[in-house]
């Protein structure tokens, strides 16, 4: 009997106009699963480019669809729509694709479905036929789960563009000329399918229930015609809940666009994208599956034998309804994503050895995890091991349903001696990636190693070295393998790949791998490629003990290479190498027991971190890393070590990063001087015309308001979390006495720092007193948004200034006589708060819904602070309300004020700020006197919001004396939670 409740009260709107979820239920699900909010500000809201139809839906069944990405390349032409992101933005999004940037892939025109009058009915070999509203769905529960799909035909254009064995017809097929960006991974919500086959009566596999078949409404093809499309899974693998189908209505916590499959579709995690069929009106249960019996099946996700190179051979042997070659796993696959095609990268003497960062996604079928990836620069005779991160978790069965990120650094000149970057994945089953490509018919299920050209090209005296990709996605005419169809022609005999009409020469078709012929050209290279980007406090303190020398590890010591070192670098699983030996951190990082906090670690977690411990931990610290201690770094991975020390001579790579030279060290300052007062009276020092003092903060202010504005995007990320780069000093002006700004540029005018609001970043340099490097964490002036440089405010410490530190600040004074044009290290960013904007604040993975900020701040604890301002108040939307504290020893330290003082007469309503220094010098002086105390905080902060209507949280950064002696009791005392006291 028919289960049909149609006096459901069904509300559901207009598709994806309004979210399922709301912000801060977003925030949690997407916080639980690796997902970074920053890409999913847009949710439920179109923008006005994009709320139209796309004209080139014109004259096509799809023209009233609205919110179609501009951005996405077309790979069949107009229409029906298939797209795909380009692969910089794929990565850039993070663990969970937006809605906007996960490909399409519709086999006809888009149906116009109502979810009100919308029915899934259920039939078939059932019990009770069931016909289910969306409303009816929605009562039923739900699950929520991150899951990859992947069209069978990614990757399809390079099996076009090859030659088809025994001259055959080429790839067939409508199914469109797909890059490798045919992936997305995005958080599904609905309800498992095994609840409504439960519901209809269908509870374990039987002799006539084996197969179900699922089926999506009518839609018209590019003929006119009418056609139901459908696939059919295993009942098996349906009812099993280790399987998670789901028949979903919700994407990333929103209804169903229209080219995704509103108002409800099938998800089948670890199949092609293909068997997650959308639009779903019917769920039968039969006996055979689908392939076999009906001509409406879908029968293009099949993969042929390489002899089968005619439709009519294929016909003649009956493959198309044979069930053995039809696709329904996903494939083990890793993928180049940055460098892109296009991208140009620099190579001069001395950026040689400078690290240039690899990166791509990986990911297998059928519920199985990634567990490594291998990068080679020499045709596949060697390996490395590339860092994998699989940011969504496994589910309670142990399934991996999603995909993994990978990168690698090599050195900048190991670029320009190979001749193409191969990429390979393996999973927990050993599965891996063929060498060769492997043509079909169809063009699906292609996985071979994925191969990046590369060239030496020279530009006006500048050599750089650019990349290729197999093909372009769609019509792209680019690619190594050419644009023609069928022109290109596989060399199993060779290393490397030749490119279209190129004849391998040499010994097995390699040619002299260490000879490359420079091309010299006048246009310059088109784009320039990314690095990789996203630290914590420390403070310098006693010198570390003296140890000189190499010394090879004990007899019978337990030895690591450097890429098992490597694999260890997360918070849950934390390895660090400090003088040759590896310490396992991992408990430790458990415990919380670090002053500087976890992050500090994790930032250096699988990497050699001699430089950074040496340079802010004492001797009571060393002695504190050895119940630690696990093993020796292999003497064959160590550039000290002498042939001696090694006990099995390790296969050459020209990959292996050496550390950059440590800049120059400049003179250290002699003493107090006013920094302003001495620009002014010797403008030739800073260049004539040159902004100083209130003049250059003003500019400053500007620069700062447009960078956070301004939505970076997908600009290529110029910094490293692990890696020490150099930024050249672009500009060092005097804002005030003993303050300066400083600006540094990144690689080119269009890299962004990859700076969320709430991080730091980490400037190291050599102390003047000392001739050791040191390091701080400082909160740059700059937003993300401000693309090719990024700025800070240094407040120094001259020697002699105060009795208590004669030597001055050590990091300051380098930083105050840095020139223009000298290098400085940097390295992050890295933080444990992160502000998404709207309220949406994470502390410690921890993300809640704030309505107040009450900060506290002292002296130069005012950059985090101002950073968190800008970022609120420079967003219309943002309703947040701020009051700040901010103490000073004197009027004349007040950090910024120019900054401030602007930012609360034009955001009155939304920002109020209160100053207090601790003895006014005149009696000018209208703020506060004395000390950070109860009474100023009860005065001038929001008081706690008991009742939970209006969340406040307190921030807090300052000496510690400010934090724990005075701010955190008297909140406390005042109302607030601990919770909601947040330090930085």
């Amino acid at each position: 009997d028919d289960d049909d409740d149609d006096d459901d009260d069904d509300d559901d709107d207009d598709a994806g106009k309004k979210p399922l979820m709301d912000d801060l239920e977003f925030a949690r699900a997407l916080t639980r699963v690796g997902g970074d909010l920053r890409h999913h500000v847009a949710r439920g809201r179109d923008d006005d480019d994009n709320a139209r139809p796309d004209v080139l839906d014109v004259n096509t069944p799809d023209f009233w669809i609205s919110n179609r990405s501009r951005d996405m390349t077309r790979v069949r032409g107009k229409h029906p729509m298939k797209a795909e992101p380009a692969l910089g933005d794929l990565i850039a999004r993070g663990a969970i694709t937006p809605t906007r940037t996960h490909y399409v892939e519709n086999v006809s025109s888009v149906p116009r479905a109502d979810a009100k009058t919308h029915r899934v009915r259920v039939c078939g070999d059932v019990r009770r036929a069931l016909s289910l509203s969306v409303a009816n769905l929605k009562k039923m529960r739900a699950a929520t789960l991150p899951v990859l799909l992947a069209s069978a035909g990614n990757r399809r254009k390079e099996l076009r563009a090859m030659t088809p064995p025994d001259g055959g017809d080429g790839v067939v097929g409508d199914g469109g000329d797909w890059g490798a960006g045919a992936v997305g991974n995005s958080l599904w919500t609905g309800v498992p399918l095994r609840d409504v086959l439960k519901r209809a009566g269908v509870t374990r596999e039987t002799p006539t229930r084996r197969h179900v078949h699922l089926y999506g409404l009518e839609s018209v093809d590019d003929d006119g015609a009418g056609r139901e499309y459908g696939v059919s899974i295993p009942l098996r693998k349906a009812l099993d809940p280790a399987q998670d189908v789901l028949v979903a209505y919700a994407q990333n916590g929103e209804t169903l666009t229209p080219d995704h499959g509103y108002p409800v579709r099938a998800i089948v995690p670890g199949d092609v994208g293909g068997n997650s069929i959308k639009w779903l009106s019917r769920v039968e249960v039969r006996e055979t599956p689908l392939l076999i019996e009906s001509a409406h099946a879908r029968t293009r996700d099949n993969v042929f034998p390489p002899h089968v190179t005619t439709e009519k051979i294929a016909d003649k042997e009956r493959w198309w309804t044979n069930p053995d070659v039809a696709m329904r796993e996903l494939c083990v696959n890793a993928v180049v994503c940055a460098p892109a095609h296009g991208d140009c990268v620099k190579i001069t003497p001395r950026e040689a050895n400078a690290p240039f960062a690899i990166r791509g996604y990986a990911h297998s079928g059928g519920g199985r995890a990634v567990t490594r990836v291998e990068v080679s620069l020499d045709g596949g005779v060697t390996w490395r091991c590339a860092r994998v991160t699989c940011p969504c978790p496994r589910t309670a069965h142990g399934k991996q349903w999603c995909w993994a990120m990978w990168s690698i650094d090599v050195a900048r000149g190991a670029l320009a001696r190979c001749r193409e970057i191969t990429a390979r994945a393996w999973d927990e089953a050993h599965n891996t990636q063929p060498r060769d490509v492997t043509w079909n018919l169809l063009g699906c299920g292609n996985n071979a190693h994925f191969r990046v050209k590369t060239e030496v090209v020279e530009i006006e005296g500048c050599q750089w070295v650019t990349f290729e990709h197999p093909t372009e996605p769609g019509d792209g005419a680019g690619g190594w393998m050419g644009g023609a169809r069928n022109g290109w022609s596989q060399r199993v005999d060779a290393l490397y790949a030749p490119r279209a009409g190129e004849t391998p020469s040499g010994e097995n078709g390699v040619g002299d791998v260490n000879r490359r012929e420079v091309r010299k050209i006048v246009a310059p290279p088109v784009r320039v490629a990314a690095k990789t980007a996203s630290v914590a406090k420390t403070a310098v303190e006693d010198e570390p003990p003296k140890e000189t020398g190499y010394r090879p590890p004990p007899a019978g010591a337990k030895i690591f290479s450097l890429a098992e070192i490597e694999k260890h670098d997360s918070e849950d699983d934390a390895w660090i190498l400090v003088k040759d030996k590896v310490y396992d951190c991992t408990a430790y990082i458990a415990s919380g027991a670090h002053p500087g906090g976890n992050a500090s670690i994790v930032m250096n977690a699988g990497t050699d971190s001699t430089e950074d411990f040496e340079a802010v931990h004492s001797a009571k610290a060393w002695k504190q890393l050895d119940p630690f201690l696990i093993g020796y770094l292999d003497p064959a991975d160590n550039p000290d070590a002498t042939i001696a020390d090694v006990t099995i001579a390790p296969a050459s790579d020209p990959a292996v990063v050496a550390k950059p030279p440590p800049p120059s060290t400049p003179p250290p300052a002699a003493g107090p001087v006013n920094l302003l007062q001495f620009a002014l009276a010797n403008p030739e020092m800073y260049g004539e015309g040159t902004l100083v003092g209130e003049a250059a903060e003003a500019a400053a202010f500007d620069r700062m308001w447009a960078g956070a504005r301004n939505d970076a995007g997908d600009a290529p990320r110029a910094l490293d979390p692990k890696k020490w780069l150099q930024l050249r000093c672009d500009a060092k002006v005097p804002l005030s006495h003993d303050t300066i700004l400083l600006r540094l540029a990144l690689e080119t005018p269009m890299h962004q720092c990859g700076l969320p609001v709430g991080y730091h970043l980490y400037l190291r340099g050599v102390s003047p007193a000392t001739g050791k490097k040191v390091m701080r964490a400082y909160t740059p002036s700059s937003l993300n948004g401000t693309l090719g440089a990024v700025e800070f405010v240094i407040k120094i410490y001259f020697p002699n200034d105060n009795p208590m530190f004669p030597e001055g600040g050590q990091l300051t004074r380098y930083l105050n006589s840095v020139n223009v044009g000298d290098f400085v290290e940097v390295k992050g960013p890295m933080g444990h708060i992160q502000y998404h904007g709207r309220g949406m604040l994470t502390v410690d993975k921890t993300t809640i819904k704030v309505d107040r900020m009450t900060m506290i701040g002292g002296g130069t604890g005012v950059a985090p602070m101002l950073q968190m301002i800008v970022a609120v108040l420079s967003n219309p939307d943002d309703e947040t309300k701020i009051k700040f504290l901010f103490g000073n020893k004197s009027e004349k330290d007040i950090l910024l004020r120019y900054t401030l003082d602007r930012l609360r007469r034009e955001h009155p309503d939304r920002f109020e700020i209160a100053y207090t220094i601790s003895k006014a010098e005149t009696t000018a002086w209208t703020g506060l006197t004395g000390r950070v105390n109860k009474a100023m905080i009860k005065e001038h902060c929001f008081a706690a919001d008991e009742s939970g209507a209006l969340r406040t949280v307190a921030l807090l950064c300052g000496p510690p004396s400010m934090e724990e002696d005075t701010a955190i009791p008297a909140l406390k005392e005042l109302g607030y939670a601990a919770e909601d006291i947040v330090r930085y």
